[in-house]
């Protein structure tokens, strides 16, 4: 069990570096906000939101399976990285063929379409991403580094080159140039610490990784859906310009969970390897004790500042996001919960469980957008997110418990 001082340590290290990345992007989210106007700010985010969906099939849960087996035998991690890579840049180019046959097919104006398919390039630089195995040896400020590093890249060519809503594309083409330079350089690190990469597709290993990737494959697909259907159905159902609202609350929002992703990453590897009752019971107390308090304090520093929040950094052109970003802080303090009783689920080999509750969850913010977008717009969509992410706590929290206990059981039968 890591030690308290490691845990601040490497909690301040990744959330710090997060913090400060974000803090970047945030430089670069009102200067866009303020030049791209709403609409062009809703392009973003209906574009991000609509090609994530097709980037869940790049990573396929294989990160999370391969935090676990890397954790618990660093000899696997050439397999791994082998295997895992040379199947995705495979992936890549399926993927981005059936997004571009969708892209086709969209009513959307032609702008929106290329920003599309220039937001679909991701599909290729995540496909060599090598972070799981920064996580698994647990060298987290290689992370840290690359997305402060990927971000000053942004903020410099954003300010260069981005003077009006005509440079939309303009914008994404940088992001997406920034990514791919950071993990060339994030895979160069991989290559000094262990092995080069090799091409490699082992039938047999992808199959089995398969089989126990799926259900995290869907896990991911349905957490997907009720974070980003809102500003696909925004997009569809009213307009780019709703959309540029509700994406700058969901701007803040974002901002307020990363110290939640970066307490989960610390602690992952920990709880996947744990094989005592006490020192599991341990570590829980303390991933307990940091996800609920981070939570907590998050949410309500923004619950309060929402107001002057948005005035400030976004201007009255984005009034409408106060609401909504309200809400939205509420969703912090539900989700430190639910990460706390569902990502040990990953790790226990209860993925197929974990993937229901998150599927109700998922099926339920779908009815609620189509109810409550029509009608409430992006304050909607807030709602909808805030009260699926209450469905899948209680499903995570049952599962939780059953999963806990069956793991005592068998300590004590052991013993």
């Amino acid at each position: 069990m890591q030690n308290w001082k490691t845990i601040l340590t490497n909690f301040i290290s990744l959330s710090g570096g997060e913090l400060f990345s974000k803090g970047i992007a945030f430089v670069i989210t009102i200067y866009l906000a303020r030049v791209i106007l709403p609409e062009g700010f809703g392009i973003l985010g209906y574009t991000t939101a609509f090609v994530s969906y097709f980037l869940l099939f790049i990573d396929f849960g294989f990160d999370i399976i391969s935090v676990k087996r890397i954790a618990n035998d660093k000899s696997v991690i050439s397999k791994y990285v082998n295997n895992i890579i040379s199947f995705r840049i495979l992936l890549s180019v399926v993927i981005f063929m059936a997004l571009s046959v969708v892209v086709f097919f969209l009513n959307e104006t032609l702008v929106v379409k290329l920003a599309l398919l220039l937001t679909g390039l991701n599909l290729f630089v995540q496909s060599i991403s090598t972070e799981f195995v920064f996580q698994a040896t647990e060298k987290i400020k290689y992370l840290s580094i690359k997305v402060v590093a990927k971000n000053v890249i942004i903020l410099m060519f954003v300010l260069t080159f981005v003077k009006n809503i005509s440079d939309v594309l303009l914008v994404i083409g940088i992001s997406v140039f920034a990514n791919f330079v950071m993990n060339i350089w994030l895979y160069r690190k991989y290559a000094k610490f262990f092995k080069k990469f090799k091409w490699v597709i082992e039938k047999k290993f992808l199959k089995a990784l398969f089989a126990e990737s799926f259900p995290l494959l869907i896990s991911s697909f349905m957490i997907s859906v009720y974070y980003n259907l809102d500003m696909v159905m925004l997009g569809n159902i009213k307009t780019q310009t709703e959309v540029g609202i509700y994406n700058a609350a969901y701007k803040i929002f974002l901002i307020g969970i990363i110290p939640l992703g970066a307490i989960v990453k610390i602690f992952l590897p920990s709880l996947s390897k744990i094989k005592e009752v006490d020192l599991l019971k341990k570590t829980l107390r303390n991933f307990g004790i940091l996800m609920f308090g981070s939570g907590l304090i998050i949410s309500i520093f923004i619950f309060f500042v929402a107001n002057f929040v948005i005035q400030i950094i976004f201007g009255n052109e984005y009034s409408g996001a106060i609401i909504p970003l309200m809400i939205l802080s509420l969703n912090v303090a539900v989700i430190s919960v639910n990460v706390f009783f569902g990502n040990p689920l990953t790790v226990w080999g209860k993925q197929k469980a974990y993937s229901i509750a998150i599927t109700f969850g998922a099926i339920f913010n779908i009815i609620l957008n189509l109810v409550l977008i029509p009608k409430y717009s992006y304050n909607g969509a807030a709602i909808a997110t805030l009260l699926s992410e209450v469905v899948v706590f209680i499903g995570v929290f049952f599962l939780f418990n059953k999963s806990f206990k069956s793991i005592l059981n068998v300590q004590n039968v052991q013993k």
